[in-house]
C-alpha cells in the first residue's frame, strides 16, 4: 500500500511537471538598437549595435492566453561613442552585456494576431569591454560587471508564433565605478527593436 502511495504520489508530481512544462513557449530573438550612457563621458553618440538569443515564455492563467511571464537571455551590443576627446574626436567605450530581462506580458486579444504591452526588471553582466587608446577610463573611469535595468515596452503579434517589439531599457544603478574623482550617476539606456519566433 505504501508503495502503491508513492507510485502515485510519483505520478501525480511527474504529471505535474510536464503540465506545467507544456505550458512553456521556448524561442529565439534577435534586434538592432540604439544605447547611450549618461554623465560619465559628458557629450557623447549613440551606439549602434544588436541583440541575440533564447526566449521562453510562460502562460500565468488558464482562463485566457493574455497574461504571460517571460524570461529572456541576450547578448546585447552597448555603450556609446564619446566625444571626450579635444576638437570633438570621437572614441569607442563599448560595453557588452549578456543580459536576462524578466518580462510581464500582456495581449490586448486572445485570437492570436494582437498588440501586447511588456515591462519588468533585468539583470545584465558585462562580458567584455572595449576602448580606444588615451580614453579617460585608464585614469577614472571603470566600468562595472553588473547592471540593473527597467524595460518597457510593446509590439504586435501573428499568430504567437512570430512577434515584433520596441523597448526601452533605462539602467536603475550607476554603471561606473571611478578611481579619483567621482563620475556622477552613470545609467545606461538602449532602444531596440526586436523580433522573436517561438518553436510550436
Amino acid at each position: 500500500m505504501k508503495n502503491l502511495k508513492t507510485n502515485l504520489l510519483s505520478l501525480f508530481l511527474l504529471s505535474m511537471s510536464t503540465l506545467s512544462f507544456a505550458q512553456i513557449e521556448f524561442g529565439v530573438k534577435g534586434g538592432v538598437g540604439l544605447s547611450n550612457t549618461t554623465v560619465v563621458h559628458g557629450v557623447s553618440k549613440e551606439r549602434f549595435g544588436f541583440l541575440a538569443g533564447a526566449v521562453a515564455k510562460y502562460q500565468l492563467t488558464t482562463k485566457n492566453e493574455n497574461h504571460y511571464l517571460q524570461v529572456e537571455v541576450l547578448y546585447s551590443t552597448q555603450g556609446e561613442y564619446s566625444l571626450y576627446k579635444e576638437g570633438g574626436e570621437k572614441y569607442k567605450a563599448f560595453l557588452d552585456y549578456v543580459n536576462i530581462p524578466i518580462m510581464y506580458k500582456y495581449y490586448f486579444d486572445d485570437q492570436g494576431k494582437d498588440f501586447f504591452l511588456e515591462g519588468g526588471p533585468q539583470l545584465g553582466f558585462k562580458v567584455s569591454e572595449k576602448f580606444d587608446e588615451g580614453e579617460p577610463e585608464s585614469e577614472n573611469n571603470i566600468p562595472k560587471s553588473f547592471d540593473l535595468a527597467l524595460n518597457i515596452g510593446g509590439g504586435y503579434s501573428i499568430d504567437r508564433k512570430i512577434e515584433f517589439n520596441l523597448r526601452y531599457q533605462y539602467g536603475l544603478i550607476d554603471t561606473y565605478d571611478f578611481n579619483r574623482w567621482d563620475n556622477g550617476n552613470n545609467r545606461s539606456s538602449f532602444l531596440t527593436l526586436g523580433v522573436t519566433y517561438y518553436f510550436k
